[in-house]
Formats: structure tokens, sequence, C-alpha cells
């Protein structure tokens, strides 16, 4: 962290999605893998950010990261599969040049899931997912959940920073544009419900998605925005099978992992998109397990496309270790049920 700018011209340049090393097609020992590694970045942060909320997101890191921001310890993220987010607003140097270093651990004697005892799948390490700073208005959203049903009703919960006179409005549209329902312009609440009756449903044959558009406004003036794509559907499960809408379905699934030979998991957009694609149109699946760790939102969000069923799940699946790793294991849970 304290290397002088000069000196970065001696570090490798890599892109991500990155893997800590390039592997053979065939045979390796996974200890390749295992090992400490830092990542720099050198950027000039705007001075009119200094009035905005600036938090870093990287969506994969493997599997432990310590972030620091100008020589600052930022914070610990434990989870290789769930992303890291971080607000640097407090520790960046504002029309200057910043320093991002995060030091990551990649080895499988890590004292968090899924490691411990034996693993039988290779773990690899890497800023394997894409890497961005969220910058937004100090009055901005943090996390929208969307829960919508068979009878076309969508609950809405808000986390958001807000302050007095703010309001907030939304509508439901489709992928063309086209307005299905409408909230008016109302005092900021965190939860409230919509109800969109020309919606169709989302099933594996008719996977039909809408896109909720919510808006933070002060004084009519817009403040921050955010989009959730999803679909109306009831899941259940009973003695006698898997109900979709009230109707009995068939699960015709695979497992899948999201490394590939060379790179490990380091796969870009195009390629997690494919593999959806495979499941659905080369195998004949409508449902696919994320074995053994939440996956790419690139695969997932093209599930949703293809009207592919997905069970997702925390990290690790035939080990459980001691206190420190079951708390890690309980944030993992959290972790997966707010980001997916």
């Amino acid at each position: 962290n304290s290397m002088p700018s000069e000196r970065l011209e001696e570090l490798e340049k890599i892109r991500v999605p990155h893997t800590v090393k390039h592997l053979p097609a065939r045979y390796l020992d996974e200890k390749e893998y295992q090992m400490i590694s830092g990542y720099v970045k050198e950027l000039n942060i705007p001075a009119e950010w200094s009035e905005k909320s600036v938090v870093l997101v990287m969506e994969g890191a493997a599997h432990q990261a310590e972030l620091y921001c100008n020589g600052q310890s930022v914070g610990i993220h434990s989870c290789g599969y769930t992303a890291f987010k971080a607000d640097l607003s407090s520790f960046l140097k504002y029309g200057a040049v910043n320093r991002i270093v995060v030091r990551l651990d990649s080895r499988e004697s890590l004292d968090i899931p899924p490691f411990g005892y034996v693993i039988d799948y290779l773990t690899y390490g890497g800023i394997y997912r894409p890497v961005y700073l969220d910058v937004r208005e100090k009055i901005h959203f943090k996390d929208v959940f969307v829960q919508a049903d068979d009878k076309k009703h969508a609950r809405i919960q808000v986390e958001a920073e807000v302050t007095d006179n703010c309001t907030i409005r939304a509508w439901v549209m489709n992928s063309q544009g086209e307005i299905f329902a409408r909230m008016e312009e109302q005092k900021f609440q965190e939860n409230f419900h919509m109800h969109v009756p020309r919606a169709g449903l989302w099933d594996t044959e008719h996977p039909q998605l809408y896109i909720l558009h919510l808006e933070i406004l002060k004084y009519g003036q817009v403040m921050d925005s955010e989009e959730v794509r999803f679909g109306f559907r009831s899941i259940e499960m009973r003695t006698d099978g898997c109900y979709l809408n009230g109707s009995r379905i068939e699960i015709r699934g695979l497992n899948r992992h999201q490394s590939w030979p060379y790179f490990g998991y380091a796969a870009p957009r195009r390629a997690q998109r494919l593999d959806a694609e495979i499941l659905k149109y080369e195998l004949g699946c409508n449902a696919v397990r994320t074995s053994h760790y939440p996956q790419s939102h690139d695969f997932i969000d093209r599930c949703d496309e293809l009207g592919l069923l997905v069970f997702t799940e925390i990290p690790g699946w035939q080990h459980i270790g001691g206190i420190q790793w079951k708390a890690q294991a309980v944030k993992n849970t959290e972790e997966m049920v707010r980001q997916y």
C-alpha cells in the first residue's frame, strides 16, 4: 500500500474478471491458486463527488478480501461468492488521485465456508466478477425487494437514505417500456403494494418479466432512481411435488459449477449467459441448482429470461465448522438473500 506510484508499472496489468493463476486444462495441483495476492488501482475522484455517496462494489472476490483506501483499511469480506460493498465516502480524497488496494486470500485453510474437511470441487481465486463504483446522491436507494405472486400483486420493500420532505413514485413496465401500473408521487414509505392486473405470469414456458422503476424526489427533483426486474409467480412444495402458479410441474434440472478451463471462475458475461442457454436449449432443463454457492448475476438473470427455476444455496454442503465458521455462514445467508 506504500508503493510509490511510479513503481506500479512493475506490477502485472490485469483486466477484471481475473484469476490469480492460469491453469492447464487437464491436470493441476489445487495449491497453485492458493495464495495471498494484491490488487492495486489508482483513480481520480472528481471534487464534486464530495457531496455524493460513493460505494465500491466487488461482486465476487475469492475468498477473503481486505479493502484499503489511501492506506486505511475499509473492511474485510469473508465470502468469495457474495458481493462486498464498502462505503468509501469518508476515505476518499476528492479532486485528487486515490489508491484502492485489495489484499486477497485464496487459501483453502481459511476458517470460512465452504472450507474445512474435504472440498470436492476447485475453488480458484481472484477478483473474478465485476468491480465498480456506485456513485449516487446522499439521498439514495440502498436496496429494493419485490415479492410478487400469481394474483398479480407486488409487495415492495425499500431501504434508502432519505430526509424529511422526500417523496417516492413508482411504475411497473415491460421491457419495451409499456407501463402496466403506476403509483403516483406520495410521501416516502418503506413498504407498499402495487396491483398489476394486466400482467402475465412467469413460468418455465412463458417467462414473462416486468421492471419496477422507482424514484426518490425532494421538492419535485429526482434524487435517485432504481430498477428491479421481476416476475409474477407463486411456487410451493407439497407432499406430491412442486407447484408453480398452482399447477404441478415436473422439475428437470442439473447442478452447475461456475468454473471453466484455464481461467477458473473468471468467466465473462457472455460465458455466464451461455451456460444458462445450454441448460435450457441443449439439455432440456427447466431448473438448475447453483452448486454449491451463489453464482454470477449474469447467469441468474439469463435463467430468469429463459424460464429456468433456480435453487441457490450458501457456500459449502458437507462440513460445519466452529463458532466463527457458523457466524460467517449466517452472514453468507443474509447476503445471499439480500443480493439474490
